[in-house]
């Protein structure tokens, strides 16, 4: 019982843990969507003074008001929605930096699973040799996890002391 309720405090610690970091980088998308969109405002509004801008230098009277008459229009719905909607500009564009693909995270998170000790190797005596100062140890491992490496450990029995390495 001591150790079930060991592993289950781990196991809510360990996802407790999980979830914050989802919770901040959560924030930090968040916190970047929001700034490409401030970003696409404030170009917005530059396209717009830009261009009411050049109308103020027209010479010719009929042209100017015929223009004047269209960025009225779109300062006008610019500032009555706080939205600047300028059609010859693609918003699309701006977030072409962000690719929110968790594909490979859910994948992870989905093969969470209660972890236990891989199987021991199992040795190929026929492959084993030893000599004076040599020991070569062939093994297989038939577990489904990859094992890297396995320590061995020899003790060398003298008449007045072992020796282990």
């Amino acid at each position: 019982q001591v150790n079930t309720a060991m592993h289950e405090a781990k196991l809510m610690e360990e996802c407790d843990e999980l979830m914050e970091i989802i919770r901040q980088r959560k924030q930090v998308i968040a916190v970047k969507i929001k700034e490409t969109k401030v970003r696409n405002r404030r170009v917005s509004a530059m396209s717009v003074i830009n261009q009411a801008e050049h109308i103020l230098k027209e010479n010719d009277h009929a042209r100017f008001l015929q223009t004047a008459r269209n960025v009225a229009e779109r300062v006008a719905m610019a500032t009555a929605s706080s939205q600047v909607l300028i059609p010859d500009i693609n918003f699309n564009d701006a977030f072409e930096n962000f690719a929110l693909d968790f594909s490979r995270e859910k994948k992870l998170l989905e093969g969470l699973d209660y972890l236990t000790a891989p199987n021991p190797p199992s040795v190929r005596e026929e492959l084993c040799t030893a000599s004076h100062d040599t020991i070569t140890v062939h093994w297989i491992s038939e577990d489904e996890f990859s094992v890297s490496s396995y320590e061995l450990q020899y003790t060398i029995f003298t008449g007045q002391a072992n020796f282990i390495s």
